[in-house]
């Protein structure tokens, strides 16, 4: 549990001193208790355990020193019972079966292409996208309108269509900073329910990749080592890391949103099936097993000629069935708030890539 991160941390300073000193110096945990007074009307209202449970809970705070980045995990929050998939997954059917006016499910009638044409996968096929982010910004359009429904044939194409569209944007334009992002449903920020990822060519990283890319090097500057391997490091050594096939992935206590996973690789993913192999893995674990309908995944391409690798981030965005947002002020404002454990999802990850 996140909740006893203060005690694993002991642990390691006795058995692991070197890598104790490497999580300080890139990670501040604080822990807290929250404190609260109920009335008898709140207990007849709650119950007497919920509100017993409520009392008194334990507040575990991360911050990364380098980042900036930052969140708190309640006990509370943590012990809530798992979400009910069975209001989400009907709202989803519901969403999935209604195709009316979808411009996706017939690409070349309905959407533009790019200057150079459309790259044209198996079961993909690129778009210039009507609204763009950039200058240089398409769309990975998937065949089958379900995004939720793909198996890893299919995930490969979409990835190798998509780095096909990255190296024609880049002959045409010079640049060579790409960036794939997946808003999967509407909660993500998605304006169509159809599978699609967006495709970005940038002439300079965008500037989260670029305040990554030179905090990474102050750091080797300052310690001598790799920042993102410092810290995978540090996440493995506390059981929230795994390595395989060259490519690392853990869970995150500084995530940005609820079950964050980040897959860090030093490959083309175009190429790499075995790096492509563990995240159809992830994403099917997350849908398939956590609930996860709706999700934001990020990808920055590994470039040999800056200090961080590949970084692939995932984030559950919330229940689709649910109408309040999962982002408020202190998301936006202050630090990320989290109902649950990476400790929880990281064993559902690893059972996945395990398999």
């Amino acid at each position: 549990m996140i909740t006893h991160l203060k005690e694993y941390l002991l642990d390691l300073k006795t058995e692991q001193k070197d890598i104790y000193e490497i999580f300080n110096r890139i990670y501040d945990v604080g822990c807290g208790e929250g404190h609260l007074k109920v009335s008898e009307s709140l207990k007849e209202r709650f119950g007497i355990k919920f509100i017993e449970s409520a009392e008194n809970q334990r507040i575990i705070s991360t911050y990364n020193r380098w980042t900036g980045e930052g969140s708190l995990f309640n006990s509370m929050r943590l012990k809530k019972p798992a979400m009910d998939t069975g209001p989400a997954r009907r709202v989803l059917d519901e969403l999935i079966l209604d195709k009316k006016r979808c411009d996706f499910c017939t690409p070349e009638l309905y959407t533009p292409e790019d200057d150079f044409g459309r790259v044209v996968g198996r079961y993909s096929i690129t778009a210039s996208n009507i609204a763009k982010y950039d200058a240089w910004s398409g769309l990975l359009i998937f065949r089958k309108h379900d995004p939720l429904d793909f198996n890893l044939e299919e995930f490969s194409d979409y990835l190798i269509t998509a780095s096909e569209w990255f190296k024609m944007a880049e002959k045409s334009s010079g640049f060579h900073f790409p960036f794939l992002v997946w808003n999967c449903l509407p909660r993500a920020g998605a304006s169509q329910i159809h599978g699609h990822m967006q495709l970005l060519l940038g002439s300079k990283p965008y500037a989260r990749i670029a305040f990554l890319d030179d905090i990474s090097r102050r750091y080797r500057e300052i310690y001598g080592s790799s920042y993102h391997d410092d810290v995978f490091s540090v996440h493995h050594a506390i059981g929230l890391g795994v390595e395989s096939e060259g490519a690392c992935t853990y869970a995150s206590i500084t995530p940005l949103k609820e079950k964050e996973i980040i897959l860090t690789f030093k490959t083309d993913f175009s190429r790499d099936s075995d790096l492509q192999n563990q995240l159809f893995k992830i994403l099917r674990c997350l849908i398939d097993e956590c609930g996860v309908y709706s999700f934001n995944l990020s990808m920055h391409p590994f470039n040999a000629e800056m200090e961080i690798p590949g970084i692939i981030r995932i984030i559950d965005r919330g229940n689709v069935a649910s109408a309040s947002s999962d982002i408020g002020g202190m998301e936006l404002f202050g630090s990320s708030v989290i109902g649950s454990d990476p400790y929880i999802i990281f064993d559902r990850i690893k059972g996945a890539l395990d398999a």
